[in-house]
């Protein structure tokens, strides 16, 4: 095992996924290439490794580093040093020289302790004494927190964008309740917020690990096409993901309606239970169509003969369900037609596409995929589109 420390010149690659980095370390004598995973790392700090040294191919000699620690800068040079590197930013060489030379030894004291007297040092104020004690903090806070976070498996982006979101709030989170997680931040799910927990020691029937499952099991729910699920289906498929009893549920369910954090609404086959955001996304979405329902007589004679004209002009013989489905459509804003395959779905789509050209409307096609509208086009001669195509939509 070899041992190097000496301060990080320079941050030569570094992966914010998982913390793996490529450091050039500087003793005063010679310099060293350290890899390695590190939580929380930057230029101009001083750094105590301890590895084993190995050969690269390419780059020769490296450290690969088993364990190291951050080490307070131990001499006047080495804090001239580190203010200097770029790691607080609005100060460079020259400003970190002139206040080093002010304070000695006694800069960071003065930096934590007594932030107003950097403006003692000529060319910072106030403003900017007050500015640089503020960073200073927040990267030692930062440094402790990705350490922290470390330990529960939780990679460098996760642990920013915790640190971001809490704040030093983040420790009774992840101690008290990890599950927050999943409701807090995006891109965490219940099973990484489930890993974080295991880690905590928090027990598997947890209240806080019940309800988040609860709803977790709702949002793959909803992943598959529901926006709610009946309430027994919810309870079983909770009971299988956390690996406990159903009878636990109905507590927690009745806390999460109080909380306005799911729906729950009878229906003629029981009680279901919504998301309280897909609830009200279904709700307005009824409201819409029905708003675009708007009626539009039309003199039913006058209809049936142009029908009539219709199926002359294509040689086509239509039943009378697909006559009253073509009127239907003529008279309503907002119409569905459906059945299975081959009972003249298609047959009637031509003649309603007909019937409205006769009208000198404006028609629009489309599908909810490609090869969807692909179909309609070859069956109508119409060009489709998709439907997020047609509304302009790319995801963003």
């Amino acid at each position: 095992m070899a041992t190097v420390t000496g301060y990080v010149e320079k941050i030569k690659y570094r992966n914010d996924e998982n913390g793996y980095s490529v450091l050039s370390v500087a003793d005063g004598k010679e310099e060293y290439v350290l890899v390695g995973t590190f939580a929380y790392i930057a230029e101009g700090e001083r750094i105590e490794a301890t590895g084993r040294m190995v050969e690269h191919s390419i780059y020769g000699e490296q450290l690969s580093v088993e364990s190291y620690e951050i080490k307070p800068p131990e001499d006047t040079l080495a804090i001239e040093r580190y203010l200097g590197s770029g790691a607080i930013k609005g100060i460079g060489a020259a400003l970190a020289k002139r206040i080093v030379k002010k304070f000695k030894a006694d800069t960071f004291r003065i930096i934590e302790e007594e932030p107003e007297r950097l403006s003692e040092v000529k060319g910072i104020s106030e403003r900017m004494a007050m500015e640089i004690s503020s960073q200073v903090e927040e990267k030692r806070e930062l440094r402790q927190a990705m350490l922290f976070l470390q330990q529960y498996g939780i990679h460098m982006n996760l642990a920013v964008k915790i640190y971001q979101q809490y704040g030093q709030r983040m420790y009774s989170v992840i101690q008290e309740n990890p599950y927050q997680l999943a409701d807090d931040i995006h891109g965490v799910g219940f099973k990484i917020a489930d890993e974080i927990a295991a880690k905590v020691g928090i027990f598997t029937d947890s209240d806080y690990r019940i309800r988040s499952g609860m709803f977790y099991a709702l949002l793959q729910a909803v992943g598959n096409g529901h926006t709610y699920l009946p309430r027994e289906e919810l309870f079983a498929s909770a009971a299988e993901l956390l690996k406990v009893d159903a009878d636990y549920m109905e507590k927690h369910l009745m806390d999460m309606v109080v909380d306005r954090k799911l729906i729950m609404k009878e229906t003629e086959e029981g009680e279901v239970v919504y998301p309280t955001r897909y609830y009200y996304l279904e709700l307005n979405t009824a409201r819409m169509l029905n708003e675009l329902n708007i009626l539009c007589p039309e003199d039913e004679q006058m209809m049936a003969k142009r029908i009539i004209r219709i199926e002359k002009e294509t040689g086509t013989e239509l039943d009378e369900m697909q006559r009253q489905a073509i009127m239907a459509a003529a008279q309503h804003g907002l119409f569905i037609l459906t059945g299975g395959p081959g009972t003249g779905k298609t047959t009637t789509i031509n003649a309603i596409i007909r019937y409205f050209e006769e009208e000198g409307a404006e028609l629009r096609l489309a599908a909810p995929t490609g090869r969807a509208a692909k179909r309609m086009t070859e069956a109508t001669g119409y060009e489709a589109q998709t439907i997020h195509r047609l509304l302009e939509l790319n995801g963003m």
